[in-house]
């Protein structure tokens, strides 16, 4: 009976063993046929665009669900129905049919439990005997049936022969496709690669170019193209074309976007190659300077401020108007974003040949704030100077688009404004008697007369009064007289001042300067070239004052008037004066050649008032200097400036005594009548406010 049962369990384990072989060559077919179908979609899909995950994800889902349902369909369910071996006995007994039921019998006696009830032992063992002896006389394993096996190995082998020669083929093509399909990262290899290297953050509004390495087996000619989604719009395409090789073998393929100011997403194809991952772009603004001062540092020939620095003067919005000679400009800016000190450049902008603008001299910043928001600059000024500009780089390298400029507009090279005051023998003080009243009551031409001195022919000339007043934005320098004698009944030669600098006709005179203390002196009182405290002898109550005489002889040469406001303002750029210029010892040609004379009745004194600016003092002190040092740099400029003169001469012409006298008698009687008339209102005045007596 063991013998009978160990052959039929061995046939039953072949015969699952068969049906395994079927069942799994089939399953095998079909899930190796699957999988190259998914592994076939998902390569050519890919050569379009990018398979999505969950769609990757969704086919790997189909395939595992596939698979598990035909190995139970096909596997275990077979396996779970292999025919028991009651079922495998009766089968030998209809192959054999020498057994003749005595398989089947001797299995279902001698099972434990069997209903062997009323049935003789001797005959169950004999029956089992003979199940037993007919058993060891045949091997039950032939009657297997061993074509499935050749049959899934047919259906299974095709296909592993398939994946075999692809995978020995392309090796990385076949692990690419597979990993995808367990979904895992791998991308699919191609001809074409393509690596992003467009830059993440461009300014706001200006052109995009997208940029990608290119490998592989790229030409020239090959086009491709960028797609391009931006945020809230509809996506668009751009052309992909080469833009140069690179050293290594590969090449730069440029796709060029117009001006934009929106964030954007975007991808590429060229050939059979892709991106793989969205690229993005997203917009700052450029740096720009939102807010521009600037201040024009004098020069230092108009003196320096009380902390010994140069004096400066505000500029609007940071246009320079006026710029003086030597000048220097203080420039400060703000930002709208941060910027390196090196990278805030200032341009000062000059005027070149046929009136084209050229660069100056570039300044890097002098003082930069530690948020990199604000930054100052200085920078001389030249006579060609017209403006200047602000050039930022950010930390992204993005420049200013439209770098911000402001206008320099120098001074107007004009020599200083010198006037006559017209001569008046006023007092100065305000508070004395011949002091009050109607200043033009005070003014007259005062004559020249001629003043017999000794014998026959003997005489001398008397003064000319000279008030005048001056101005220049360079400061006043120094101050001439520059006169001449016109003889009687000669004709004066048509020639000015500054076109006699050899002195051939005109002589010059040098007025000393003047310096006061306002406390002793008064007030400057502009239209007399005086100070009010001038005439005074005795500044006590009751003040008194010096006689007529000496006061037709008190002068001030030159007078600079000091700063209104000396902590922001220069001062000297006005000055005044007042001189008695004495003719007596004036000398004119005489009758014969090489020969000088004394004035007489009929000749005619001319004089102007020549100022010379600050500017050319001092460019005359640089001229001096190179020349006592020939290693020293050549002056910058002409010391040879032209001075500011009087619009016209003052003209004297000696009238004799007696002519004097009738204009000095209408002269006093011009200001007694101005006398009698301020006394009458001073006492109708003091009348107003005296109580009367009933």
């Amino acid at each position: 009976m063991k013998l009978l049962l160990r052959q039929l369990r061995r046939w039953r384990f072949r015969e699952r063993l068969v049906r395994l072989a079927w069942g799994g060559g089939r399953w095998l077919a079909v899930v190796l046929a699957v999988l190259a179908a998914a592994c076939l979609a998902d390569w050519l899909y890919d050569r379009r665009a990018e398979v999505p995950l969950a769609l990757r994800a969704a086919v790997t889902v189909l395939q595992v669900g596939l698979a598990l349902s035909l190995a139970y369909l096909l596997v275990v369910r077979a396996w779970a129905k292999t025919p028991p071996l009651d079922e495998l006995a009766y089968t030998a007994e209809k192959a054999i049919p020498e057994f003749d039921h005595r398989l089947v019998t001797a299995l279902q006696l001698n099972r434990v439990g069997a209903k062997t009830h009323g049935m003789s032992a001797a005959l169950i063992a004999e029956v089992t005997r003979e199940a037993g002896e007919l058993a060891a006389r045949h091997r039950l394993t032939r009657l297997i049936n061993y074509k499935p096996v050749g049959y899934g190995l047919a259906v299974a082998a095709p296909l592993l022969l398939a994946w075999g020669a692809f995978a020995a083929v392309n090796p990385d093509l076949a692990t690419t496709l597979l990993k995808r399909q367990a979904l895992m990262g791998a991308d699919i290899p191609r001809s074409v690669q393509l690596v992003n290297e467009t830059a993440e953050v461009w300014p706001t509004g200006s052109e995009v170019v997208l940029r990608y390495r290119v490998t592989g087996a790229w030409g020239e000619t090959m086009a491709g193209k960028a797609m391009v989604h931006p945020e809230g719009q509809p996506a668009d395409d751009y052309a992909l074309a080469f833009e140069q090789p690179a050293p290594d073998g590969a090449a730069y393929f440029v796709a060029k976007l117009p001006p934009s100011s929106t964030p954007f997403t975007f991808r590429a194809r060229l050939g059979d190659g892709r991106t793989r991952a969205d690229g993005r772009v997203s917009f700052e603004p450029p740096p720009q300077a939102t807010d521009v001062e600037a201040w024009q540092l004098l020069p230092v020939y108009l003196g320096r401020d009380p902390q010994g620095g140069s004096y400066s003067r505000f500029q609007q919005r940071g246009e320079v108007v006026n710029a003086l000679p030597l000048s220097g400009i203080r420039v400060r800016a703000t930002f709208n974003k941060p910027v390196a000190a090196d990278k805030a450049v200032l341009v000062p902008i000059e005027r070149g040949e046929a009136n084209k603008e050229v660069d100056g001299k570039r300044a890097t910043a002098i003082d930069a704030g530690a948020d990199g928001l604000t930054a100052e600059w200085v920078f001389a000024t030249t006579p060609r100077t017209v403006g200047y500009r602000i050039e930022l780089t950010d930390t992204r390298g993005f420049t200013s688009p439209a770098p911000a400029r402001r206008g320099v507009r120098m001074l107007p090279d004009e020599p200083p404004a010198v006037e006559f005051r017209r001569e008046s023998n006023r007092n100065p003080d305000p508070t004395a008697f011949d002091g009050k009243g109607d200043p033009r009551a005070y003014e007259w031409d005062m004559p020249v007369s001629w003043q017999p001195t000794g014998g026959p022919g003997e005489g001398d000339t008397g003064p000319i009064q000279v008030i005048y007043s001056a101005r220049s934005e360079l400061g006043v320098g120094r101050v001439n007289l520059a006169y001449r004698v016109i003889p009687k009944g000669g004709e004066a030669e048509n020639l000015h001042p500054r076109d006699d600098p050899a002195e051939r006709v005109y002589k010059r005179l040098p007025l000393t300067p003047y310096t006061a203390d306002p406390v002793k002196v008064g007030k400057w009182v502009p239209d007399l070239g005086l100070f009010e405290k001038s005439f005074v002898s005795r500044d006590a109550p009751p003040r008194e004052y010096v006689s007529d005489y000496d006061q037709s002889r008190v002068q001030v040469e030159l007078f600079r008037l000091p700063s209104p406001n000396p902590a922001t303002e220069p001062g000297e750029l006005d000055a005044g004066g007042r001189y008695n210029f004495l003719t007596g010892g004036l000398k004119k040609a005489g009758s014969q050649a090489g020969t000088f004379a004394k004035l007489e009745v009929g000749d005619t004194v001319e004089l102007y008032v020549e100022v010379f600016d600050k500017y050319t003092v001092h460019l005359e002190g640089e001229e001096e200097k190179r020349r006592k040092d020939k290693k020293a740099t050549p002056a910058a400029a002409d010391p040879t400036r032209p001075a500011g003169y009087t619009r016209e001469a003052k003209r004297k012409t000696v009238v004799t005594e007696d002519d004097a006298l009738v204009l000095i008698r209408q002269r006093d009687e011009a200001q007694k009548r101005l006398q009698d008339k301020l006394r009458d209102i001073a006492a109708d005045q003091s009348d107003v406010f005296r109580v009367k007596k009933k």
